[in-house]
């Protein structure tokens, strides 16, 4: 609060907002690019930059529910963009890796994603990227905790604001 008044934290907000809608355009771009969903690139992305993932490994790196990445990887796997394997060290999932298709996909879109990057990033020098990469992490945390809560048995029964 400053001087009674919130205003700036919520441009923040509108700031941060802001900017995720352009990084999602950036994204859902990149992936009619290449023929696939925004939720899909991201995933090659992820299985690209380690050469492979589970299903559990991208689900908590996208945030997203391990069912849905076992729906859009089955797609992938169909368009023949992702391949899966038995993981001898967990019975319990698959490795995916991308096809020489995928990997071929990824590397097309290299120089575009690599302009855009440039372009969109610009402002960030590496001290800066390294600064906002350690303050992401801790709100995407703080973020987590907080849905947690609003999600614990004792807030669902609450009351509401009316409508």
């Amino acid at each position: 609060m400053k001087n009674g008044s919130d205003r700036d934290f919520r441009s923040f907000i509108y700031s941060m907002l802001s900017f995720a809608t352009l990084m999602l355009r950036s994204r859902e771009y990149f992936a009619a690019h290449i023929g696939v969903t925004g939720p899909q690139y991201s995933m090659m992305a992820v299985i690209a930059e380690s050469g492979r993932a589970t299903i559990g490994e991208i689900a908590i790196r996208m945030n997203v529910a391990s069912p849905f990445v076992t729906t859009e990887i089955g797609k992938l796997i169909k368009k023949d963009i992702v391949q899966k394997m038995a993981n001898e060290t967990d019975r319990r999932s698959v490795i995916l890796t991308l096809t020489a298709k995928g990997k071929n996909l990824i590397r097309d879109l290299a120089p575009l994603r690599c302009t855009v990057n440039d372009h969109m990033y610009r402002s960030l020098t590496p001290a800066r990227a390294a600064a906002l990469a350690d303050i992401m992490r801790d709100l995407i945390a703080d973020s987590s905790r907080a849905l947690y809560e609003l999600d614990a048995p004792r807030q669902r029964g609450g009351s509401r604001p009316s409508r």
